[in-house]
């Protein structure tokens, strides 16, 4: 009896000492390696989808470093106004020893430098920061009803004949449009968006989001699958700043950008069989062109092009449309999926102040800390409200999503 019950202490105590391990070794491995993270917001839609039940379960790397972070990361920190809760945003802006750091805002762009008079506008890699688009309205097909699109121009069967048999009739035709936009909103013979694009988006459920659909963006584009092609494509940004157009010809690779019909620049890619995937927009002051299997896109930088609004005048609002059309004799354009997208959008509140009142932008940005931006600018609380937040306070990076299981992916930096 005295064995078995001594028998039964050391099993007991093995199981407590294995229990206790185990419990030490989790929460070692949750304090110095890794964490699961509850995104309870929608401030990082739509890379991250938050909701305080069915949000995101996010996996943040701790072993990590702060000292690591480039501008643009998203990051882990601890919350700045919420004691013991953490937050996930994106790292605008860092203060370093070196140098002072100040950030502005203007027209949905980062304006960044060492002198507050003097900055300069954040300009990126529009292949690079993919994960920083916004999916604005999708189509897969001829037969996808999607409210934020124009597909009428297709016929029955998907197919988009050519609006002008050759690139001379087309520039006349884009010329003329400028001049007369009454009715419908894409220039004849073309499909694209039914209406300007705005900083609303697709989450990461697949649901239109409409926070944001209240204001029009200037940097957005166009992702194009094309299956057949019988003849050169247009593609087109069109702005109050006047029709930026990509005449790209795939039997030659040549593609030359027009403004309202006339040359502006022209480069080469190469040689494209079909199917082709085409990618084309606005980013922070330049446009580009990228044919898929080219290591780089294609960027034009842009000068303004716009008269200033006489004293006490509103600046004219911002009106972006993206569509494509083809042109030649033939069959014309098929495709399988035409994606809208804008870049990440960011937003400074007006505030209206006192007449003489010195404004509260730029901000400063002091050395060890970071300026966070949620990518929901509508709807994220971040440094615009309460300031930048030391660096010491960096908690890990988040590297995928957990779940929900549909949504469990691996999150890009």
């Amino acid at each position: 009896m005295n064995a078995a019950r001594a028998k039964n202490m050391v099993v007991l105590r093995d199981a407590t000492f294995v229990s206790l391990l185990a419990v030490l070794t989790v929460q070692s491995l949750r304090q110095w390696v890794g964490d699961r993270y509850l995104v309870p917001s929608g401030s990082m839609e739509p890379v991250l989808h938050g909701d305080p039940v069915t949000g995101d379960m996010v996996f943040v790397d701790k072993t990590a470093q702060a000292a690591d972070r480039q501008r643009l990361d998203l990051v882990v920190v601890v919350h700045p106004e919420e004691p013991g809760q953490q937050m996930v945003k994106r790292l605008a802006a860092r203060g370093d020893v070196a140098a002072e750091c100040w950030i502005n805002i203007d027209q949905g762009d980062l304006w960044l430098g060492d002198d507050p008079n003097q900055l300069q506008r954040e300009q990126k890699d529009p292949l690079l920061a993919r994960s920083m688009r916004a999916l604005w309205a999708v189509a897969e097909g001829r037969a996808v009803v999607e409210p934020r699109l124009d597909l009428t121009a297709c016929s029955a069967n998907g197919a988009l004949p050519p609006l002008a048999s050759t690139a001379e009739e087309a520039r006349s035709l884009l010329r003329t449009r400028r001049g007369n936009r009454r009715g419908r909103a894409l220039p004849t013979g073309c499909i694209g968006t039914a209406h300007a694009v705005d900083a609303s988006c697709i989450d990461a459920t697949g649901v239109h989001a409409p926070v944001g659909a209240d204001v029009n963006v200037t940097d957005c584009g166009i992702e194009l699958d094309i299956t057949a092609l019988d003849g050169e494509l247009l593609a087109t940004i069109d702005s109050r700043a006047g029709a930026l157009t990509f005449h790209w010809r795939p039997s030659s690779g040549r593609v030359v950008l027009w403004r309202d019909g006339v040359d502006l620049a022209s480069a080469t890619v190469r040689v494209a069989a079909m199917p082709a995937h085409v990618e084309f927009g606005l980013l922070d002051g330049r446009a580009f062109f990228w044919l898929a299997g080219e290591p780089a896109a294609w960027l034009v930088p842009l000068e303004p092009r716009w008269t200033a609004p006489a004293p006490g005048e509103a600046p004219p609002p911002v009106r972006t449309l993206v569509h494509v059309g083809c042109v030649g004799k033939a069959a014309g354009l098929q495709w399988r999926r035409l994606a809208v997208f804008r870049d990440v959008f960011a937003w400074r509140d007006p505030i209206v102040g006192m007449p003489g009142q010195p404004s509260s932008w730029p901000r400063n940005v002091p050395p060890g800390h970071w300026f966070l931006l949620g990518d929901s600018a509508f709807d994220s609380r971040d440094s615009r409200q309460f300031g930048p937040v030391p660096a010491a306070t960096f908690l890990g990076l988040p590297r995928a999503v957990l779940g929900p299981w549909p949504r469990t992916r691996w999150v890009g930096q």
